[in-house]
Order: C-alpha cells, then structure tokens, then sequence
C-alpha cells in the first residue's frame, strides 16, 4: 500500500511539473488549446478577462448608468472612458515609435469614431464600440499572432484569402460573444434582449479590425519608404 501511495505521488508531481512548463512555455496539456507564442496567450488572456468583466457587470451596471445619468455625469463618464483608451493607446505606439503615417491614419480614424459616436442620442450605446472595440482588436491580433507564427512554418503562400481570415474569424468570434452579452441580458430582471445592441456590438469589433488593418497598411508602406533611403545612405 505504501509503495503505491509514493507511486501516486511521484505521478501527482510529474503531472504539476509537466502542467507548469507548458504553461510557461507557451505550450499545451491534453484539453487546453495550443498556442503559437507566449504573447498570442496574452493576447487571448485579455480577450477573456475584458470578456468576463462585462458580462459580469452586465447587472450592476444598470444602476450605475441610471445614477450618472441623474447627476447629469452619463456623457461625462462615457467621454472620459474614451479619452482614457485612446490615451494608454497612445502611450502604447510612442513605446514602438510609429512613423508619420501611422499618426495620420490614427488621426483619420479617430475621426471616423468621433463622427460615428456622435449620431448617437444615448451615451451608453457608444460604450458598445468601446466594450467590442476592445474585444475586436485583441482577438484579431491573437490570431494575426497565430497566422505569423503558422505561415513561418508552412510552404503555402501567405497572399490571399489566408490574410482575410484572421478578419473574418474576429468579426464572428466578437458578434458571438455580443450575442451572449444580449443572451445574459434576456434572463436578468433589470436588462432586456435587443438586437440593435447585437448589431452594435458585433459593428464595433469590425471597426475594430478595419481600424488595425489601416494601420497596418500605414505601417508597411512607412518601411517600404524608409527602406530604399537605407541602402542609398549606405552606398
């Protein structure tokens, strides 16, 4: 009996160690899905978290809004949730020091939400392009992450149709998860199902993903630029 307690044991820390280096490594165990690279993991963490912190809220932010919304705050809070995305944005491309183009098609972008929002009458509806915005963006880099990690190792050409699914697959995967947001709502006593809300949530994740193939594009054409100008100051 003894021998098999300590044989059990000795299985039991295997298993920890093994579930702890895939972790660490980026890898997989048996039921996890595998990912390609510790920052496609990161990438799909946030995704969820950002995905559990609204349905989770989805109850006790009635209130809230309703309150904000007496004290004549809703517009203010709504405008400063903004400010505040746009500005750690920011503070996120000065760190990768993006060239001219990119700053002008943030500009032009920025833009397009401002015009976009201000159609708007309720405050709270803009958050659904903030909300999904969010959920969009992070998910379609996951699987850019993914597709750069799996087109290095494959012969197949990257043109094509494998550059447009990453969009695609991010465009369903966030109008799915609006749709659970309304699903939740339906059975809470303070919200309702409304598929205008649907429609929102899944337009924001594909303004998302249009914004980050923009800057993209800019991006590229910036080293296609700046790359000829190297050579020639090298001769």
């Amino acid at each position: 009996n003894s021998g098999g307690a300590r044989a059990a044991v000795r299985a039991a820390d295997y298993s920890f160690v093994t579930l702890d280096d895939a972790r660490r490594t980026g890898g997989s165990y048996p039921g996890e899905m595998r990912f390609t690279s510790s920052r496609e993991r990161r990438l799909w963490d946030m995704a969820g978290s950002c995905l559990l912190l609204i349905y989770s809220s989805l109850y006790i932010v009635r209130p809230h809004t309703e309150w904000l919304r007496a004290a004549n705050l809703l517009r203010l809070a709504v405008g400063g949730s903004f400010l505040l995305a746009a500005a750690l944005l920011g503070l996120a491309l000065l760190r990768k020091r993006p060239g001219w183009r990119v700053w002008m098609a943030l500009a032009g972008i920025a833009l397009g939400y401002v015009v976009l929002l201000s159609r708007f009458e309720l405050p709270e509806e803009r958050l659904h392009f903030l909300q999904y915005g969010i959920v969009g963006g992070l998910v379609y880099m996951a699987l850019l992450e993914r597709q750069k990690a799996t087109s290095l190792g494959s012969a197949e050409p990257s043109g094509g149709g494998r550059n447009l699914w990453p969009a695609v697959l991010a465009f369903l995967i966030t109008g799915a998860a609006g749709w659970i947001d309304e699903g939740i709502q339906e059975i809470l006593p303070n919200r309702f199902y409304d598929l205008r809300d649907v429609a929102m949530n899944a337009g924001a994740g594909a303004l998302a993903v249009l914004s980050i193939w923009i800057v993209g594009l800019a991006t590229r054409a910036g080293g296609r630029m700046e790359t000829p100008g190297k050579g020639d100051s090298g001769a």
